[in-house]
């Protein structure tokens, strides 16, 4: 009997980590779920009130979706500035709700300065995205209540209820959500390597689709390493001298994920070149496989990081390493030896720095992080009527006052529901506000058919309960997976919510299909029109400082002379300036066509621009590997100097007409790099031409924007 009972709790045990440790979105869906049904269960057993269980349902929701602290103090301190804010603004609801003149000034305060608190920082962010929300849920329950305090105290005590669960956790595992952050930087990182797999071999065709897909998670990965770094600054400023020690062993991690972002992007030859002149296909194949085996092993290490356990090296990502080494001694002496050398190189750098993580990451120092904060703007800053988010205030708060007025001129019921999807929908730009209606709509049109389906299905009252828990703990789940099938089972929360207050959840479900799109209208017509910020006016300026942030990342490896701590910056912030101008680019494509303004031009400088990062990256794997030879360091000077004259062509500050002269000089740079070969301590070569060859074509594409 004891064996047994051993043995089930280990099946508990093991299923408890296989579902809920190694998937966070699991685990925040379960604490949103066991929230809700702690509260809204006893209301409807015992007082027989569905108002009650699920007004306080929704006060749990707001501060779910507005959570943001990982620290348990940080959690603490947020939580009593989101209580106090749920209750106040509920309450000036509940109070002007009935006089439109009054409630269309409250919107008009309340919305602008909300939104920009919360672009003081990440707390805030959170906070008066959570009160926005609380905002919309009274003004739907503001027409049956009977005293103005009801919503706002029920608010209250769900949001109070939530955070208490959440702090408790958090205190347990305090520092649990630090590692789901690195975990989470670990697992796309691991992605990206598998993707770019694929490589190896391929030809130039089926390069395109594969090297979108690698920037699309490229900038996963770099907005995540962000994330982390804003995580470990807010652990830095909460924690004492003892919890210090601690989060530095997380700041390694993240530097060692840097580390090996490095070597992942980088790129020491054109793949199809490679895939076309190696004659060993098996060799090529073995790379991939390579790459695959390492993906794999990293996602065990962001596993291990989840659930405490100890991380296992594969054996058979070794057995593997062994079976490419040997294929690569064979082919000793070819044209492209030296530069699959450099590769195997990179990917044995990459293996290692899983198998010996303990040691390499020891090895970096991070006191100088201690004394970090998160990032913060000055209120000055956000008043600026030319800061993204002054303008983004202006448009939310345009779009609720017309929603607004529209609830009032045609007396919409519950005609909360266009403000609802406003907020929702808008974003800072109008590519990403496009993308976020078309699948608002579309999830809510899909969870109305989905939602009454199941409604007839489960028509008594446990039934209802059941559909309501079900659907918002899927939603939970997949809103940071994939918004449409959130959207989906939000929408089918919202029905079985309707059908446990008055039975009329199928009822409202046209006027809420209606609501969804009047809204999402109402946000689109205000992004389009109404202080655009289309992207052709922003990529010059992106392009300028993506171009120069990579200059000080190719001059800050062949110079040297700076701090580890500095080289690190520099790269990182290389990596970002890249990804802004991806995000850019990707976005321009949505807009409407007569924006798209130099598209072309920019979708070249942006893709050369990514492939000389890919290259410099490739370089700063080896700095650490051998001196420079002073040939090297002469070839650097040159691309520099090339790279530099093309910052200062995208800056308006070039002399043009020396821009013929200095392409006819780097025609020469294929004999320069004959040359350097023919020394065979010239190990770099090739990685600082493949830099030049990119720098050369940039300095030709700058030709066009003359």
């Amino acid at each position: 009997m004891k064996n047994w009972l051993k043995e089930l709790k280990n099946h508990i045990t093991d299923a408890w980590i296989n579902v809920f440790w190694k998937n966070p979105n699991h685990l925040w869906a379960l604490k949103v779920t066991v929230s809700i049904a702690a509260l809204l269960i006893p209301a409807e057993v015992i007082f027989h009130d569905s108002f009650i269980a699920t007004t306080l349902a929704l006060g749990v929701v707001a501060m779910s979706l507005g959570e943001t602290d990982v620290h348990p103090l940080g959690r603490v301190k947020s939580a009593s500035i989101a209580l106090i804010l749920f209750f106040v603004i509920s309450s000036l609801v509940e109070l002007f709700f009935n006089t439109a003149a009054l409630f269309s000034l409250l919107i008009l305060i309340l919305a602008f300065t909300l939104t920009i608190a919360g672009g003081l920082n990440s707390r805030m962010q959170g906070v008066t995205f959570g009160t926005l929300l609380i905002f919309v849920y009274t003004m739907l329950g503001a027409d049956v209540t009977e005293k103005w305090f009801y919503q706002p105290v029920l608010y209250t005590i769900g949001a109070f209820a939530y955070s208490l669960v959440s702090i408790l956790l958090l205190r347990k595992r305090p520092y649990r959500l630090l590692k789901e952050q690195l975990a989470r930087g670990f697992h796309y990182l691991a992605e990206y390597i598998d993707l770019k797999a694929n490589l190896f071999p391929s030809d130039l065709q089926s390069q395109t689709p594969i090297r979108n897909q690698l920037a699309q998670k490229n900038v996963e990965l770099a907005q995540q390493i962000e994330s982390c770094k804003n995580h470990l600054y807010s652990y830095s400023q909460e924690s004492g001298e003892e919890g210090r020690a601690v989060v530095n062993r997380y700041y390694q991690k993240w530097f060692l994920l840097q580390e090996m972002q490095e070597r992942a992007i980088s790129s020491h030859e054109q793949y199809d070149l490679l895939s076309r002149e190696v004659e060993s296909g098996e060799l090529m194949d073995g790379y991939g496989q390579l790459m695959r085996e390492i993906a794999r092993a990293m996602h065990l290490y962001a596993d291990s990081l989840l659930t405490d356990q100890l991380y296992k090296h594969p054996i058979s990502l070794q057995w593997t390493l062994s079976a490419v080494k040997k294929l690569l001694e064979e082919v000793k002496g070819e044209v492209h030896y030296m530069t699959l050398s450099l590769l195997l190189r990179n990917l044995m750098g990459l293996e290692k720095n899983l198998r010996e993580e303990e040691t390499v990451s020891a090895q970096i120092d991070v006191t100088v992080f201690n004394s970090r904060k998160p990032e913060q703007n000055s209120l000055s800053t956000l008043l600026n009527p030319e800061h993204p988010r002054f303008k983004f205030a202006v448009r939310l708060t345009l779009s609720w006052l017309l929603g607004y007025w529209i609830i009032q001129l045609f007396h919409i019921d519950k005609g909360a529901w266009i403000l609802l999807t406003s907020l929702i929908v808008f974003q800072q730009t109008y590519s990403a506000t496009r993308i976020r209606l078309f699948n608002r709509v579309l999830g809510t049109l899909l969870g109305v058919f989905l939602g009454v389906s199941l409604s007839q299905i489960l028509p008594t009252l446990s039934g209802q309960i059941l559909l309501l828990l079900t659907s918002i703990y899927l939603f939970f789940y997949w809103l940071k997976k994939n918004y449409v099938v959130a959207a989906v089972f939000i929408t089918v929360y919202v029905l079985a919510s309707f059908n446990l207050h008055d039975n009329q959840g199928i009822a409202v479900m046209i006027p809420r299909i209606v609501d969804t799109l009047i809204g999402g209208v109402i946000a689109y017509l205000v992004v389009r029109f109404v202080w655009p910020d289309w992207q052709y006016k922003q990529l010059p300026k992106l392009m300028f400082n993506a171009l120069n942030k990579n200059k000080r990342y190719f001059e800050s490896i062949y110079k040297g002379a700076i701090s580890e701590e500095d080289y690190l910056h520099i790269r990182r912030t290389a990596y970002n300036a890249d990804n802004s101008l991806n995000a850019a680019w990707k976005g321009m494509r949505l807009e409407p066509r007569k924006t798209r303004v130099f598209q072309e031009s920019a979708f070249n400088l942006t893709n050369l621009n990514h492939a000389l990062l890919s290259y410099i990256s490739a370089f700063g794997v080896h700095k650490h590997a051998e001196e420079l030879t002073p040939e090297e360091h002469e070839f650097c000077n040159k691309v520099s100097y090339v790279l530099q004259f093309v910052v200062d062509i995208l800056k308006g500050q070039a002399d043009v007409s020396q821009i013929e002269i200095l392409v006819q000089s780097t025609t020469r740079w294929e004999e320069d790099l004959e040359k350097l070969q023919l020394n065979e301590n010239n190990k770099r070569a090739t990685l600082i031409y493949n830099i030049a060859h990119v720098s050369r074509q940039l300095l030709i594409e700058s030709k066009v924007i003359i």
